[in-house]
């Protein structure tokens, strides 16, 4: 993916872009920065500061995104909502070695707007008129999608809390004390939520 990282204005109201694979040479000086280091430079205005945070996170971000809402979301848009909403907490931020729960608790957030937004949208859609049928597609094509769609329903019939669980950890890679610290529940619980929830998608991926 190629995008851009684009500052408007000298203020806290910064439009922000997941930005491109290639650094430049003042990110790239920063690339050996904790997250906390990044986040206390972004803050005294060093722009390379967060676009390198972004940089280093954003494909994470996005598997998150991706695995909560299902591929017809506009996981993108609201990844980009996720960054934007740290970059806005910048001034209270306080640098605990935490960066990465503090930023999965805002996408996860970002992510249930977008259900509850896309939920209204789709109500709205079927009161007002019938969608088009979609063009043909190979058979190979329609079992996949219907695979993927598969999948993405069980996850959405999941409970918020089970869920959560899912995405952290099959999304971000984190670990159960990572999960733990990002949903601010002990690892025990973390660990049942996930066993919990594995067993919910397998018994409503197998029933007929």
């Amino acid at each position: 993916m190629h995008f851009h990282c684009v500052s408007v204005g000298n203020d806290r109201s910064r439009q922000l872009h997941l930005v491109g694979d290639s650094a430049a040479p003042a990110e790239t000086a920063m690339e050996s920065r904790a997250d906390d280091d990044l986040m206390l430079l972004a803050r005294g205005g060093v722009t390379a500061a967060f676009d390198t945070l972004v940089r280093r996170h954003q494909q994470r971000v996005l598997r998150v995104a991706f695995k909560y809402l299902g591929i017809a979301a506009p996981v993108r848009d609201v990844a980009q909502n996720a960054f934007l909403e740290v970059y806005r907490a910048l001034p209270h931020y306080e640098p605990r070695g935490r960066f990465a729960s503090f930023l999965y608790r805002v996408l996860l957030n970002q992510c249930r707007i977008e259900v509850r937004r896309r939920r209204s949208h789709d109500e709205a859609v079927r009161a007002s008129y019938e969608e088009p049928a979609p063009p043909p597609r190979s058979d190979d094509e329609v079992l996949a999608g219907e695979r993927r769609r598969e999948v993405e329903r069980a996850v959405a019939r999941l409970s918020p809390k089970l869920r959560d669980v899912v995405v952290l950890r099959f999304g971000a890679d984190l670990s159960h004390p990572e999960i733990a610290e990002a949903l601010h529940i002990p690892v025990g619980t973390a660990k049942r939520r996930l066993f919990d929830a594995l067993e919910k998608l397998s018994a409503l991926l197998e029933r007929p």
